[in-house]
């Protein structure tokens, strides 16, 4: 640990974080795949509503393509999920601080 030079303040370095390794788009895409199914919204009501093609919202769901930063505001809007929650299937068991964030955001303007 390190001694910040704001009030003694201990920092971890960098180098010294637990090397945690996470599969981005598949966690997305298990995430996304269970929320619709929880919802019973079947792909293609996912893809008239998101104005895509069925094609499209299946290849996110199998982890073939990512949506991009557009199309995921999209989903954050549509599903009322923070972004936290549509990248990670172990959302509920590990929320980061900035997710909370997200969800008093979200919290604040429903």
């Amino acid at each position: 640990m390190l001694a910040s030079s704001s009030g003694g303040r201990q920092i971890t370095p960098v180098a010294n974080k637990p090397n945690l390794k996470c599969d981005i788009g598949a966690s997305f895409a298990i995430a996304f795949r269970n929320w619709r199914r929880k919802n019973n919204i079947p792909l293609k009501q996912v893809a008239a509503d998101l104005g895509l093609s069925v094609n499209t919202i299946s290849l996110w769901e199998v982890g073939k393509r990512f949506p991009s930063k557009r199309h995921f505001e999209k989903l954050v809007d549509y599903t009322g999920q923070p972004p936290c929650k549509l990248f990670c299937v172990m959302a509920d068991k590990c929320v980061p601080a900035d997710c909370l964030l997200a969800m008093s955001q979200l919290n604040l303007t429903r």
